[in-house]
């Protein structure tokens, strides 16, 4: 955010010195030429260095031996339809019922054979069973339950989708009243996290508890969704789909790993596109200039948190904005990454704000810091509940804990980088070389760091030392490599040109 802050200011600083052709002639050169050229380079580096990573990091270790769904042992011939279907037999489950046994028969223990397939996942028996004629909705003589809610149990989405395909009742209550979305949406115990280790495949790679957790609220949803769609008008059902497929394009367009870490330069050449497109018509529609209290701390702040905040809201990876990397920009973020940009923009050329904006950066990050805390302990509670009420339909408290989290990484935001402002333009505002140096040399280090980091990261993972020793290590050896190349082979030459400007050495001194 602080980032398209200084680019929109300077944006605006070269409108105004050179008009808006030249500007966007100079945001060219210095972004979109740098972006297809050596962030070409760097991006098809940092897949190299990720791949090569991956192979040091994991150099030694043992392959992960595939998990086997738990089926009950076959043993003899089954005995009977239920022993067929609780084996899966086909062949078996075929004869019985062509010699005439009921496919929708209990046995003493109230079991149906269908319910005995789902519950040992047996996929082709299932499907044979309901070819045949076995009642979808047939129930359990002792606990009332019917096949989906044994595919819940067993939490197996597919078999859930299957049997739904088929008519299931997706609200029938067993003896106990629970529907069959109960059993994927109670509370995590022991108890069912040992049904979940004896029913484990949902995952080919082993167990991982994590994940099936996260799976009982996808079955859920994947139940509870699918009943919404039903009740829609059909003439609502195809503009769903419409609007489903074209957010799901633009979405996916959006994640697609094309710019990778160079995703901020993309999204700046948009922005400036939309700057241009705003400047046009403000200007041809003669719109006056802002008033200054815009731009004061802390006025500023009625409307910019506002406008960050809804874009922020939409957002839910992290502690910040998403991060969307594809070829296609993603709404939500280019609005929001627009609002920092545009007030930069507003500040250029204003008194107040270099009077004015920043003087108190101490209180600023001081207010930051409760605000932070408070942030990222909503965020860690809307996950948790992510994992528990959502799996239970329980929209409220994760969207009060998500507007919370929002609301205070909004204003943390905004603290800081008024903070930073007054920070720098009180002890770095003076001429100083070395600063001045690092600053050319920071667009280098930026396009280049990601291959050279991603491999070292690989190098270094299995060696026996503390991991704060391996992150100093694998920066500062990438920071000095940078450096180095910066200064004898990048500086000087038309890489350094293309990014920052003709530099010229410094004559030796006599």
């Amino acid at each position: 955010p602080l980032f398209f802050v200084v680019s929109g200011f300077f944006a605006a600083m070269l409108w105004r010195q050179r008009g808006m052709k030249e500007m966007l002639k100079h945001r060219a050169k210095r972004i979109l030429l740098p972006l297809f050229t050596i962030g070409g380079v760097m991006i098809i580096a940092t897949w190299i260095g990720i791949i090569t990573g991956g192979i040091l990091a994991n150099r030694g270790k043992p392959k992960p031996v595939k998990a086997q769904v738990v089926e009950q042992p076959k043993g003899a011939a089954p005995e009977d339809l239920w022993q067929a279907a609780e084996q899966g037999n086909e062949e078996a489950i075929t004869k019985y019922l062509d010699e005439g046994a009921d496919i929708n028969a209990t046995r003493a223990d109230g079991q149906t054979p269908l319910n005995l397939a789902v519950f040992w996942r047996h996929e082709a028996a299932v499907k044979q069973l309901l070819d045949q004629g076995a009642n979808v909705n047939s129930v359990n003589g002792a606990t009332r339950e019917t096949p989906l809610h044994t595919a819940a149990f067993v939490v197996d989405a597919g078999l859930a989708k299957l049997l739904l395909d088929r008519k299931a009742n997706l609200y029938a209550k067993n003896s106990s009243g629970q529907k069959p979305i109960d059993y994927v949406a109670g509370e995590w115990t022991p108890e069912l996290e040992g049904i979940y280790k004896f029913v484990d495949g949902l995952t080919n790679r082993g167990f991982d508890l994590e994940r099936i957790k996260r799976e009982r609220g996808k079955v859920w949803w994947t139940l509870h969704l699918r009943h919404l769609y039903e009740q829609m008008p059909g003439w609502l059902k195809p503009i769903f789909w419409i609007v489903t497929i074209l957010v799901g394009l633009v979405w996916g367009g959006s994640m697609a790993p094309a710019f990778h870490h160079l995703w901020f330069l993309f999204y700046l050449i948009v922005i400036i596109l939309l700057f241009a497109l705003v400047m046009w018509i403000a200007k041809k529609w003669k719109f006056r200039t802002w008033a200054d209290w815009t731009i004061k701390m802390p006025l500023c702040l009625l409307w910019l948190f506002p406008l960050t905040f809804i874009a922020q809201v939409t957002m839910w990876q992290s502690f910040g904005p998403d991060t969307h990397i594809g070829p296609i920009p993603w709404p939500p973020k280019v609005l929001y990454y627009a609002i920092f940009f545009g007030f930069g923009a507003l500040c250029h050329g204003r008194d107040v704000f270099e009077e004015q904006l920043g003087k108190y950066w101490w209180l600023s990050f001081l207010i930051a810091v409760p605000v932070l805390l408070v942030g990222v302990g909503f965020l860690e509670t809307r996950n948790v509940q992510l994992g528990t009420q959502l799996s239970q339909g329980n929209f409220k408290p994760i969207v009060i804990s998500h507007l919370i989290a929002s609301a205070c990484i909004v204003l943390y935001c905004w603290l800081v980088i008024f903070g930073f402002i007054g920070v720098f333009r009180q002890f770095f505002s003076g001429e100083n070389k070395t600063i001045r140096y690092l600053s050319d040399s920071s667009y280098w280090l930026y396009v280049a760091h990601m291959p050279l980091m991603m491999f070292l990261q690989g190098l270094v993972a299995p060696w026996a030392m503390p991991s704060l020793v391996k992150f100093l290590l694998v920066c500062g050896v990438t920071v000095g490599l940078l450096l180095l190349m910066y200064e004898y082979v990048i500086r000087y030459t038309f890489v350094g040109t293309m990014l920052n400007g003709k530099r010229t050495p410094e004559p030796a001194a006599s």
